[in-house]
């Protein structure tokens, strides 16, 4: 597994806040022992209110095996935000809500741009390209070709993906328990061989647009 680091900014309207963006290249085989769909279905279905109301959440997502079957190449994308830029906010999960935001905007992004240009890709939550999804009305999804999945919604635990292949671990929020800094997750499948540092020079390209 090939690893690399780099810091972003983004200006608020309070604040030029930093944030890391780590980027870990490995294969979908790599993460096949991770795969428990069944678990984090049951997951979904005593917790999420988007089980059964998303065509790209459980049940009706693929395995991480099936998903990944023609793809070689997994880059993975782990970034995050230390909580205390945001001391403007006064209420933590508005802090919390203030740096996801950040994050996401900019992942999926980036993550859209590099799926056109290179294969497919996992996103940092459901799909989130029709409002309010089809499913909600009982209507066929729109985009099946580009319908994006999260790591969690193909059964992969990403608490142990970022263990393997990153240092800093996925903290929670809790509440009156503000965590250190908050995260998110995604990935790019692709057959080519891509180095971090095209990765990184793209990421920046991306984002300035």
């Amino acid at each position: 597994m090939a690893n690399g680091i780099f810091i972003a900014t983004a200006r608020t309207k309070s604040a030029l806040i930093q944030y890391n963006i780590e980027l870990c290249s490995l294969t979908p085989k790599d993460c096949i022992p991770l795969e428990d769909k069944e678990t984090f279905r049951g997951l979904c279905a005593d917790g999420c209110r988007n089980y059964k109301r998303k065509w790209s959440c459980p049940p009706y997502s693929p395995s991480f095996y099936d998903f990944t079957s023609e793809w070689n190449k997994l880059y993975v994308l782990y970034m995050r935000i230390n909580t205390d830029q945001f001391s403007y906010i006064k209420n933590d999960y508005l802090k919390i809500k203030a740096a996801n935001s950040i994050l996401k905007s900019r992942a999926d992004k980036f993550m859209y741009k590099m799926a056109m240009q290179h294969g497919r890709y996992i996103s940092t939550g459901s799909c989130r390209l029709c409002k309010p999804c089809k499913c909600k009305i009982n209507m066929p999804c729109a985009h099946p070709a580009e319908k994006t999945y999260s790591f969690e919604a193909l059964g992969v635990n990403v608490s142990g993906l970022v263990n393997m292949c990153f240092q800093e671990p996925l903290l929670w929020y809790k509440p009156k328990s503000l965590p250190k800094y908050t995260s998110v997750v995604c990935g790019l499948l692709t057959n080519e061989l891509l180095s971090v540092e095209f990765l990184k020079n793209e990421y920046f390209r991306c984002i300035k647009n």
